[in-house]
C-alpha cells in the first residue's frame, strides 16, 4: 500500500480508494447506482476522497433512508444533469452535506428528508438535509446554488 498525503480532508490515504479492488468497484454492493454517475478514473486517482460513496461507507455509518435518497437523486435528475453537477463546487457542496447528515450517526435524525421518510413521507428530491431546496438550473447554468 502506498500512503502519501493529499490536499482533501482524507489525510494520509491510499492512491487508489480502498472500496476499488482487482478492477471491481465494492461500493456498488452498497449504492448500486453510483455505476451510472462516476466512472474508474475517480476510483484509481487520489480524488477517491471526494466522491460520496466513499465519503458515506468511510464514515462507518449510513441513515437508514441514505439509499432511498441516493435512488431518488439518481432517477429523477435529467440525465444531462449529471454532466452539470460533477463540478468541483457542487461535488463539495453534496460532500459536506453527507458528511454532515448522512453518514453522522448523531445528526442524521436532524435531516429534513429523514423525518419526512420516518413519518411515511417521501421527500421532494430537491429537499437538501438542511431543510432548504437546491434548483437544478441553478447548478446547470453554473450560479450560485440558490436556496429556497
Amino acid at each position: 500500500m502506498v500512503l502519501r498525503p493529499i490536499s482533501s480532508n482524507c489525510g494520509w490515504n491510499r492512491m487508489s480508494c480502498p472500496y476499488y479492488q482487482d478492477f471491481t468497484r465494492t461500493c456498488i454492493q452498497y449504492f448500486p447506482r453510483v455505476v451510472q454517475h462516476s466512472d474508474f478514473s475517480v476510483c484509481e486517482s487520489d480524488d477517491y476522497c471526494d466522491c460520496l460513496a466513499f465519503v458515506a461507507l468511510h464514515a462507518g455509518f449510513r441513515c437508514k433512508y441514505q439509499n432511498q435518497c441516493l435512488e431518488d437523486l439518481v432517477l429523477n435528475q435529467p440525465v444531462l444533469a449529471k454532466f452539470f453537477i460533477e463540478d468541483d463546487r457542487t461535488i463539495q457542496f453534496f460532500k459536506q452535506m453527507t458528511q454532515k447528515y448522512c453518514s453522522s450517526e448523531q445528526n442524521h435524525v436532524n435531516c429534513a428528508c429523514f423525518r419526512l421518510w420516518a413519518q411515511g413521507i417521501h421527500p421532494p428530491v430537491e429537499l437538501l438535509p438542511d431543510g432548504k431546496k437546491f434548483r437544478l438550473r441553478d447548478l446547470v447554468l453554473k450560479k450560485e446554488i440558490t436556496l429556497e
